[in-house]
């Protein structure tokens, strides 16, 4: 909880999904979310996923990534009940509720907004990718994606692939990525690079990271890509990167 959320006043929530193999809590810290957190008043969850045979920390996301088990295990029911309690024991505003996740996180930020579309105003997936099959996606209501993806990204690859290279089912590129997203929202453009630059990475010289956004969205709805320069699967954000994100997050509540 943010040290100013002691009036009372609805607040934002973000929920925060760690990669596969991770914690919530190691990855938090790695990113700086929870000071981004204190500054701009949200409450943050980072919750854990299962354990599966190998030993590894995950959640049951799209067929690609990563319930290599098949355990089936009800990770959506799972959130529909963690954004319901949190709302019992904090004044969350329901229009301002957020997921954002890296990896396999990144996958079931996707997933989320597939599936709980109705609770959720945007969702940020860093080196995730969504359902090869798109009609597998099928949201009830509008939500704003933002992919965060690196050009050097060994693991999730932007062309596309399978995770680890394992027998499993592949995962979209990129550009697949996006055209669900558009289509779900009702985009009618395309992706049009905007005219300002991000330093993201904080071990990356310059402004390495490109912003894109999709044209013809509904008021208020945004599908958006930021492209990372020589970006590698595990980024290490800058306090400017992330306070963009929560930017491009708070910018973007539940219509």
């Amino acid at each position: 909880m943010p040290p100013t959320s002691g009036g009372g006043a609805p607040i934002p929530l973000v929920v925060f999904f760690h990669g596969y193999g991770a914690t919530g809590a190691a990855m938090v810290r790695a990113i700086g979310l929870e000071a981004v957190a204190d500054a701009n008043g949200f409450a943050l969850a980072y919750p854990d996923g299962s354990v599966d045979s190998r030993g590894r920390r995950f959640w049951n996301a799209t067929d690609a990534c990563c319930d290599f088990d098949r355990t089936g295990v009800d990770d959506v029911g799972y959130v529909r009940w963690l954004i319901d309690d949190a709302a019992r024991k904090v004044p969350v505003d329901p229009r301002r509720v957020y997921v954002f996740g890296h990896s396999n996180g990144g996958f079931f930020a996707q997933r989320l907004a597939c599936d709980l579309s109705s609770r959720l105003a945007a969702a940020v997936s860093m080196a995730g990718a969504a359902w090869k099959d798109a009609t597998r996606c099928s949201p009830s209501e509008l939500v704003s994606v933002l992919a965060i993806v690196g050009d050097k990204d060994p693991v999730i690859r932007s062309q596309g692939g399978t995770v680890f290279d394992l027998p499993v089912p592949p995962y979209p590129s990129t550009t697949e990525t996006l055209a669900l997203w558009m289509t779900k929202d009702r985009c009618t453009g395309a992706l049009a690079q905007g005219g300002s630059r991000l330093d993201f990475d904080a071990l990356l010289p310059g402004t390495e990271t490109t912003m894109q956004d999709a044209t013809g969205c509904p008021p208020g709805i945004s599908v958006s890509e930021w492209t990372v320069a020589g970006g590698s699967h595990v980024p290490s954000p800058s306090r400017a990167g992330v306070d963009a994100i929560w930017a491009w997050m708070a910018a973007h509540p539940k219509r």
